[in-house]
């Protein structure tokens, strides 16, 4: 699904010039130690209509850690990034619902939503992975780089799907942005 071939290392700074918008999606897990892992994908979407990931946050944290890392990952990415979202996967049932609110609740002052999840990670994943097949999507070079493309290359059969899930909802979120505004769909804005 995903040839990491097809994928360019941008071994220099990002031109935030031509940085057209940013989105820090965020799949979210609560197991220090062991299952699944957190990530959170800040990718670009360049005035060139091209995408470029330039950073990945992963780990197994537990809740109040995992809660530390978001916002403090909002606030360094504020920084650099001019027009910026941050997106957080609600999972299905009212301890996802919690769970997203409270993400929200605690970056206020950022521009924050919940993304109600729906169908496989597979199929989510689809629209990003045509955009990796025609080359359009790139990695600034990172200590990062060697565990996301072997996620990628593994994917969907690979034990974990964590980073590829994050860069799949921070692209849906690049390339779609009318869906924030769907009946489906919910936001928060903080700011």
């Amino acid at each position: 699904m995903f040839p990491i071939e097809r994928f360019a290392i941008l071994p220099g700074a990002i031109n935030y010039r031509e940085v057209k918008r940013s989105c820090r999606f965020w799949d979210k897990a609560a197991t220090e130690g062991g299952g699944a892992f957190t990530a959170g994908v800040l990718m670009h979407e360049m005035g060139d209509g091209r995408f470029v990931v330039e950073d990945v946050r992963h780990g197994q944290w537990n809740a109040l850690e995992r809660e530390r890392r978001i916002e403090q990952t909002a606030h360094s990415d504020k920084a650099t990034c001019a027009r910026y979202e941050i997106w957080v996967e609600q999972e299905p049932g009212s301890g996802g619902k919690e769970s997203a609110e409270n993400t929200i609740r605690r970056l206020r002052g950022f521009k924050v939503f919940a993304d109600k999840v729906t169908g496989s990670k597979e199929v989510r994943a689809e629209p990003y992975a045509a955009q990796v097949q025609a080359g359009n999507v790139s990695l600034k070079a990172g200590d990062w780089n060697r565990d996301f493309l072997d996620e990628h290359e593994e994917f969907p059969n690979g034990r974990r799907k964590d980073m590829v899930d994050a860069a799949a909802g921070a692209f849906n979120k690049l390339a779609n942005p009318a869906l924030r505004y769907d009946s489906t769909w919910s936001w928060v804005d903080g700011t």
